[in-house]
């Protein structure tokens, strides 16, 4: 090899610096949004404490904050509700990373009052959609092209999630495991920049600490380590339950917004939310993030039994009556109270049944759900065990975790088609995974794919006329025209054979009388995907393409796209080979 060959020979690349550049101002940004979020958040529900400490209290504010978040973002924002990373994914897919400036400040404000008020649900939803936001706000201005944009759009994921839950790791983890669905080097270089600048200054602002505390090393053996495969296997079950939960509650919530009453914005997510306040009377660990029940669980403060069964169940619900009602939120939170309330109890009843094997300490079992957990619900199995070793500092339990979280992610894979976030995507057929057919079909257009040539004749013709312009082309397909350009018909060769060498018949056949009219048109702005279902159930080899009017533009043939298709596959393939 010679020595000049291993370098570049057109000069070094800038575009990467120039990303990891915008990538830290996008860290810097999206820490700022977390650091607001996370002190927001707490301030204010630590503000309303003294409420709850009046039954009416307890039971309105939940509904109240429900009620008042959809508001924010339906009626301040002008957005749509749901839970936010759906939109963000939607907009990787389909909207080239585009995002509003406004969704900066929507759900991080919605989630804020939600939340706060003693809604059950996380901080991830909101961090993930307003730092989305921030960084496709930042591409946008710097005029980036859709890749850049997308890659910025994650960099803000990244950020966000690292700085509030103090993981830089879970941020990089899911941006490209979930957001992106892709593992480059390209992508990652971005990323893990604005997840080291957003975690830094997060710890700076808010402290260098994990969202819980492990007190001590968690002794285990290889028996806890086979053990954990049914805690694995349990861990996916109760995350499918979840899900499920959460999806017949939204559609109960889209059927009662039918109504003249409950159709008011809002009013639905605060009768769900009065229902978790009066839950939270009962049982007041069930309302908000409950991460005080996590911390309680990891270091061995809680007591197996039913009381241990009846809080999980109770979690169970208010999560799903805050969520499935569209109130704004995130499943981070839930999914680690659940994973260490059933792993707390999994841990009890191993030491009750069996008290002379000597298990692992319940604390142990509840950090290894939680991992189980997470994954499950998004069926991201990496996230899942990053967040909840970054989260404890449990650096000494990677195997358990490991294990359980695949064992979660197989058993919801089973059971459900899609993730908690890519569900609503996939069932509307706009999940497009970079390098997928779908989405390489989706992003070409017609109107940029006609072919080189494409010959015309005009209506009043005869086929005489035709034939003279056989000579000049070696097009077998023609498409009849008026004077003002619009389609009225295609000639096909191959179906005129039998008259177009008789002289005498073509000058007296006018084309009007021979063309197909019922050729199906193809729209400039339809994708390669819908032009190709048109081709597989016409049967068609060439086909016209016309403007909104009807005009004529050109045609296209099925060798033309596939010729596009290869080109397209082969670029996007050679850029998450980098």
């Amino acid at each position: 090899m010679r020595g000049e060959s291993v370098f570049r020979t057109r000069g070094a690349r800038k575009e990467p610096w120039i990303l990891a550049a915008a990538a830290l101002v996008v860290g810097v940004a999206s820490a700022a949004v977390a650091v607001v979020l996370r002190n927001g958040v707490h301030w204010l529900f630590d503000s309303l404490e003294p409420l709850r400490q009046h039954w009416w209290g307890m039971v309105v504010l939940p509904g109240a904050g429900a009620m008042l978040g959809v508001l924010v973002i339906r009626v301040v924002f002008q957005e749509p509700g749901g839970h936010g990373v759906p939109a963000v994914l939607e907009s990787v897919t389909r909207k080239a990373g585009h995002m509003r400036r406004r969704s900066i400040f929507s759900r991080l404000l919605g989630s804020l009052v939600n939340v706060a008020s003693g809604g059950s649900a996380g901080l991830e939803g909101p961090i993930v959609f307003s730092a989305a936001a921030v960084g496709s706000t930042l591409a946008e201005a710097m005029r980036l092209a859709e890749r850049q944009r997308v890659l910025l759009l994650a960099c803000g994921v990244a950020g966000g999630i690292g700085a509030i839950f103090n993981a830089p790791l879970t941020g990089m983890i899911f941006a490209m495991e979930v957001v992106l669905a892709e593992w480059t080097l390209g992508a990652l270089l971005p990323i893990a920049v604005a997840a080291t600048v957003a975690t830094e200054i997060g710890r700076l602002a808010m402290g260098a600490h994990g969202a819980f505390q492990v007190q001590a090393v968690m002794e285990w053996s290889g028996r806890d380590l086979l053990v954990s495969g049914l805690l694995g296997a349990l861990a996916g079950l109760l995350s499918v339950l979840l899900v499920a939960l959460i999806f017949k509650a939204e559609r109960l919530t889209r059927s009662l917004k039918t109504g003249l009453v409950a159709g008011k914005i809002g009013l639905v997510a605060g009768m769900a939310g009065l229902c978790v306040g009066a839950i939270g009377l009962l049982e007041p660990p069930a309302i908000g993030e409950g991460y005080a029940a996590v911390g309680q669980a990891l270091s061995g403060q809680l007591v197996a039994g039913s009381a241990l069964l009846f809080l999980l169940a109770a979690k169970l619900l208010t999560t799903t009556l805050t969520l499935g009602s569209n109130a704004p939120g995130g499943i981070f939170a839930p999914s680690l109270v659940l994973g260490a309330l059933l792993g707390y109890g999994y841990g009890g009843l191993l030491a009750a049944l069996f008290p002379s094997i000597g298990f692992a300490s319940p604390g142990f079992f509840a950090l290894a759900a939680m991992a189980g957990l997470i994954a499950g619900a998004m069926q991201a199995p990496f996230t899942g065990i990053m967040l909840a070793l970054e989260t404890t500092a449990g650096w000494d339990m990677t195997l358990p975790l490991i294990l359980v979280s695949v064992l979660s992610v197989l058993v919801s894979r089973t059971f459900l088609r899609h993730s908690f976030y890519t569900w609503e995507l996939a069932e509307r057929g706009h999940l497009m995974r970079p390098g997928s057919d779908r989405r390489i079909l989706s992003e070409l257009q017609m109107g940029e794919m006609l072919d080189e040539e494409s010959v015309t004749i005009f209506s009043g013709s005869s086929l005489d006329d035709l034939a003279r312009l056989l000579p000049t082309t070696v097009r077998n397909h023609f498409a009849v025209i008026d004077e003002q350009g619009y389609l009225l018909g295609m000639l096909d060769l191959t179906s005129l054979r039998g008259v177009i060498f008789d002289e005498v018949v073509r000058r007296v056949t006018p084309v009007d009388t021979v063309m197909d009219t019922t050729v199906p048109r193809i729209q400039e702005e339809e994708t390669l995907l819908g032009a190709s279902e048109v081709f597989a159930s016409s049967g068609a080899w060439v086909l016209p393409v016309v403007d909104a009017e009807g005009k004529f533009l050109g045609t296209v043939s099925k060798s033309t796209l596939f010729d596009r298709y290869r080109t397209e596959l082969i670029v996007q393939t050679a850029d998450h080979q980098e």
